[in-house]
């Protein structure tokens, strides 16, 4: 029985605080290291300010004058607040696959609703990654250019930054005068970054208390992509839709037959079973095992969804990693990977891009739908966030 791995890394951009978050805006707290093998991650819905919500305390305290739906409302708040609560700006989130990243030059990114731009340090030796404001103009260094002594430069004025953000050069500063490149508002926001399972995390915080946070807390572990007898091609896209849909899409089993006909097939239908329309849908057995705020556990017809697969070394495994990655309201990117121990030979004849056209093809077939599916609450949500 083939493995089924997704995992998702989700955070909060509907609220717009958030979205606006400072670089030196600190987290509360460091968390614990999720505990392996469950880590596709949910968490209860952020409120969206600008929106108005029903709140127990600004309300008329007795409950005999309040409506049935009003009261229910004062349970579910209640029951939410006592529930485990998800720190989302305390995690580590991927940027982007490192196959993907040219190290002669910047990349700019958007995670969270953060800007940043990630760029290769020749001196450090490491991916890194800045805001993407110049300290002195705030111009986007994305734009600017890896410099001959491989720090980061920014296009307008030409200010060089080193892997610690520190300024080393402004070229309009006479040599003989004070060294005006030393001083603090001259240096770029730094954010903790790491390498690992081929991609570029970042930690969405540069309080200088997290400079360090990957000695204590690494990203989350996928052995198989690095394991040698596994083979395994990373990809990603940019969704025009949230994540939020995108993780519910690629939980949904139910629409493959349909919005993917032709494309996917579809699991192998019971002796008993009678077609009723061309596609043939038909009721799946899906059973959640676990469910907390760090995520659940289900199983399925054809596998399971769990952060790390059991051992089948012996059998013919495919695990399917989707990290889904929140980018901006109303926007996501989709990181995936799928590891195999069988027929590894193909990704050495097979080029890259043939992986690509195929895998881009499912994401296309409903694509469309789930765009037009969230417009109408995107578009009352900026509405509200105008006014």
């Amino acid at each position: 029985m083939a493995a089924l791995l997704a995992s998702a890394i989700v955070a909060n951009l509907a609220s717009a605080s958030a979205a606006k978050r400072s670089p030196l805006t600190t987290s509360p707290s460091i968390p614990s290291c999720p505990t392996p093998g469950f880590f596709v991650r949910f968490g209860k819905r952020p409120q969206r300010s600008g929106l108005r919500e029903y709140s127990p305390s600004s309300s008329v305290s007795s409950s005999s004058v309040l409506s049935a739906d009003e009261r229910y409302a004062e349970v579910e708040q209640q029951a939410e607040e006592k529930e485990e609560k998800f720190d989302w700006f305390s995690n580590w989130y991927p940027v982007a696959p490192v196959c993907d990243l040219d190290k002669r030059a910047p990349h700019a990114k958007k995670v969270m609703g953060i800007d940043v731009v990630v760029w290769w340090d020749r001196a450090e030796g490491k991916w890194q990654v800045f805001d993407d404001r110049c300290p002195h103009r705030l111009a986007p260094l994305s734009e600017g250019r890896i410099d001959p002594n491989g720090r980061l430069q920014c296009v307008y004025h030409g200010w060089c930054f080193d892997g610690s953000g520190s300024c080393k050069y402004i070229p309009q500063a006479p040599q003989d005068g004070p060294p005006v490149h030393t001083s603090r508002r001259a240096c770029a926001f730094v954010y903790p970054s790491f390498e690992q399972n081929g991609l570029v995390w970042f930690w969405p915080s540069t309080d200088p208390q997290y400079k360090d946070i990957g000695e204590k807390l690494k990203p989350p572990l996928l052995p198989k992509v690095d394991d040698p007898s596994y083979s395994s091609l990373i990809a990603s896209r940019d969704i025009p839709y949230g994540y939020e849909v995108l993780i519910e899409n690629l939980m949904d089993p139910a629409h493959v037959p349909y919005a993917h006909y032709g494309i996917m097939r579809t699991a192998t239908k019971p002796p008993d079973f009678v077609q009723r329309d061309r596609e043939g849908g038909r009721p799946l057995e899906i059973t959640v095992k676990k469910h907390d705020a760090a995520g659940f556990v289900t199983t399925q017809e054809n596998g399971y969804s769990k952060f790390v697969a059991e051992d089948m070394s012996d059998q013919k495994n495919v695990i399917l990693i989707f990290i889904c990655v929140p980018v901006a309201p109303g926007r996501s990117r989709l990181i995936w990977t799928f590891p195999r121990n069988f027929a590894l030979w193909t990704d050495k004849i097979v080029p890259r891009w043939i992986f690509h056209i195929g895998q881009n093809l499912i994401l296309d077939s409903d694509l469309y739908l789930l765009h037009l599916e969230v417009m109408p609450q995107m578009t009352t949500i900026n509405f509200l966030f105008h006014f």
